[in-house]
């Protein structure tokens, strides 16, 4: 992930200048705190300015041992997207959490790191569809000299073969809609903030301008792009009908992990020991739950849920 830093203007060469940044935003961010049964999340989130965010989330164990569990890159995108249906995945001992689901009312996927689980008030968790700013942080970004492509969004894995580990890895391409160029006003980098359309959605990514390739950039380009994809969950009531969720969505949903778990050995683990139940229930209760523990981070799994 530490390729992601760059995208916000953050440079982060080495393990040792990991932990510095890690230790800054402990001292710099601001604080919000999660209890869980095996201990407590403390996040701390150092807010750049412009959007750009450094979270550090701290575990603290049942034992009052405290230790660094992660440090992320982050942007606040500027629009909202509805998730719908989502299953959410925390490891609390890493200080993260991943949410997996659908863009509301289309087939596509989305699979993202969490960024504010400290800061998200635990009634959202409960309704049928989550409220989301989502970004791309780009690592490769190229302009296309061609005055039309075949817009796409697809999983990293599926076009490298494996090679990341980390699932909410995706490769883009789409049409730029708009886009403004910001700074980081901490280090004075310059970036591009680009709003995109990839057919059937619309995505922000945020480009560092040296890395930017291809031709100049303007509205109605077309762009291919790499990127880790983060988001926040917006503290705003989703707004949703009281009909439950449909069974075929539901089946969707089932579906679509089993086949990632197929195509990737990484997310099989994760999903090893799930068991899938699919019911009707009435429009205030959850259509699918997912019942069971990982079987290789049982400890780590303390949530799994379509909801």
């Amino acid at each position: 992930m530490e390729i992601a830093f760059e995208a916000i203007g953050l440079e982060v060469p080495n393990e040792t200048a990991f932990h510095d940044l890690a230790e800054d935003v402990g001292k710099r961010g601001e604080v919000s705190r999660l209890p869980r049964k095996s201990g407590v999340l403390h996040g701390r989130c150092w807010k750049l300015g412009e959007g750009l965010e450094v979270w550090t989330v701290l575990y603290e164990s049942q034992t009052g041992e405290v230790f660094y569990a992660d440090c992320r890159p982050g942007f606040r995108a500027r629009f909202a997207q509805r998730i719908s249906p989502w299953i959410m995945t925390e490891f609390d001992e890493e200080g993260e959490a991943v949410v997996h689901g659908f863009i509301e009312d289309t087939e596509q996927e989305v699979l993202f790191a969490l960024q504010n689980l400290t800061e998200v008030h635990a009634p959202i968790f409960q309704q049928n569809t989550l409220l989301v700013g989502l970004c791309g942080l780009a690592h490769r970004a190229e302009v296309l000299s061609v005055q039309y492509a075949l817009p796409y969004w697809k999983s990293y894995d599926e076009l490298a073969l494996n090679i990341i580990e980390n699932e909410n890895y995706w490769s883009l391409c789409g049409e730029v809609i708009a886009f403004n160029a910001l700074r980081n006003p901490f280090t004075g980098s310059d970036l591009y903030w680009i709003y995109l359309n990839l057919g059937d959605f619309n995505l922000e990514i945020l480009v560092n301008q040296r890395t930017l390739a291809g031709e100049q950039l303007y509205v109605g380009a077309f762009i291919k792009a790499d990127i880790w994809l983060q988001g926040h969950i917006v503290n705003e009531p989703a707004r949703r009908s009281a009909s439950a969720l449909t069974f075929r969505a539901a089946a969707s949903m089932s579906w679509n992990l089993r086949a990632r778990a197929r195509r990737k050995p990484a997310f099989a683990r994760r999903l090893s020991s799930l068991e899938l139940k699919t019911h009707r229930f009435s429009a205030s209760e959850t259509l699918v739950k997912i019942a069971g523990r990982c079987a290789a981070q049982p400890s780590r799994m303390r949530r799994a849920r379509i909801s």
